[in-house]
């Protein structure tokens, strides 16, 4: 029930938004919120901040209560320069962009300029916060603290530099899990009322796929009347891939006839290179598939034909592919650490990440289980009821509209 009778001004800063799959599982859970604020709220008018990255692929969200503006002289921030095709590429992508100049803001008191009521940071950055506006962001995790060997000493000190400044101009952080909420106020004593949890419930966008669709995308990819167990993941670290690759190759010794291949999808090609080269040392190239980033119908296939997930990761703030899996009725064999269990509760099988013997049983126990499938499957859908995606976007506006309400100036409502 929405607690405002008239319409707010909402400004949401997708600036951050990358090409592809570098955003990880952040960019469809914002993609997804966007598509349900215009069925839900069109009494609010949201606009989002746009880069000249970006500009483009997100023209697919205007609508009356949805307009896109891009932001010309963006702040040279070091989560930009990290990027690296930032410096170089902006200028050549501002030439390809037929935009009106009327469309193009600086950030100079851009939110006051546009009549903003409230600022929403899907991709956690506080980049264009300005006074008495309220500030609503997303938290996706504190990685660099609980997992710093993946970081460099000065990447640890950015991060929290800016996760302290993130502190400092929000109003109301929302954490994607329990585990991330305990995390913030573990790591900053951060007040309990500033952290809310709203879970992630956007495998209800991946709609089934009739039988002879999934043949025509399996065929093409070369996994028609393949076995395989699935790990959709960009290849970064604590994603674990080379411990997985390690249990695999366990699992293969001990089980040679055993037909059950390794499905990879994901972002990051130099990465993914060096896996290649590893999994053909090993051995393992005819059973080990690597299919890069893929559409969401392409990647419905896959899951509609996959055996089951397979999720090694050693740190995730939630784990979206663990709902999908039980969408599409596969069972999950998953990490036992971080926000995974929390997720998966009783309907998945779990191990420790940093033991391929363990991933290696549990790879043999749901090869020659049927039973044990079954139940795992039955309780995936019973679990899928706890996240709903309709109820997850008005959570997202209840807290837009209460930080709105509790803004002391005057925002003309």
């Amino acid at each position: 029930m929405s607690k405002l009778q008239q319409s707010l001004r909402i400004a949401i800063d997708l600036t951050p938004l990358r090409p592809g799959g570098e955003n990880g599982g952040a960019k469809v859970l914002v993609l997804t919120l966007l598509k349900q604020f215009q069925k839900l709220a069109p009494h609010h008018y949201f606009l989002l901040l746009t880069a000249p990255w970006n500009h483009l692929e997100l023209a697919q969200y205007e609508s009356k209560s949805m307009k896109r503006l891009l932001v010309a002289n963006l702040i040279d921030t070091p989560e930009k320069n990290e990027l690296g095709f930032f410096s170089k590429l902006v200028q050549k992508i501002f030439t390809k962009i037929n935009f009106k100049f009327n469309n193009v803001i600086g950030s100079s008191s851009l939110l006051k300029e546009n009549k903003i009521n409230l600022l929403f940071c899907p991709f956690s950055a506080p980049t264009y916060a300005e006074k008495d506006i309220p500030l609503v962001a997303i938290a996706y995790d504190l990685q660099h603290l609980d997992y710093h060997f993946f970081f460099t000493t000065q990447e640890r000190q950015h991060r929290t530099k800016f996760i302290v400044d993130l502190l400092n101009k929000s109003q109301k952080v929302i954490c994607i899990s329990d585990f991330t909420r305990q995390s913030f106020i573990k790591h900053f004593k951060t007040p309990t009322d500033k952290l809310t949890v709203v879970p992630i419930s956007i495998h209800e966008r991946l709609v089934k796929l009739n039988e002879s669709t999934v043949i025509k995308y399996l065929n093409s990819l070369g996994l028609a009347g393949r076995k395989y167990a699935f790990y959709p993941a960009n290849y970064w670290p604590h994603k674990n891939h080379r411990i997985l690759l390690t249990a695999y190759g366990i699992y293969k010794k001990q089980f040679p006839n055993s037909c059950l291949d390794l499905v990879f999808t994901g972002a990051l090609e130099s990465e993914e290179n060096q896996l290649k080269e590893a999994v053909e040392l090993m051995g393992l190239s005819e059973n080990v598939l690597f299919l890069g980033f893929l559409n969401e119908e392409t990647l419905t296939a896959i899951w509609q034909g996959c055996q089951c997930l397979i999720f090694p990761s050693l740190y995730e703030g939630f784990g979206i592919p663990t709902l999908e899996a039980m969408k599409f009725g596969k069972p999950v064999l998953s990490s036992n650490t971080a926000s995974l269990p929390e997720v998966g509760g009783d309907a998945v099988i779990y191990f420790d990440p940093r033991k391929p013997d363990e991933i290696a049983s549990c790879l043999a126990n749901i090869s020659g289980n049927q039973l044990l499938v079954e139940q795992l499957i039955n309780r995936g859908f019973q679990r899928l009821k706890l996240f709903d995606g309709k109820e997850m976007a008005y959570q997202y506006l209840n807290i837009f509209e209460t930080e709105a309400l509790n803004q002391k100036t005057d925002l003309n409502l």
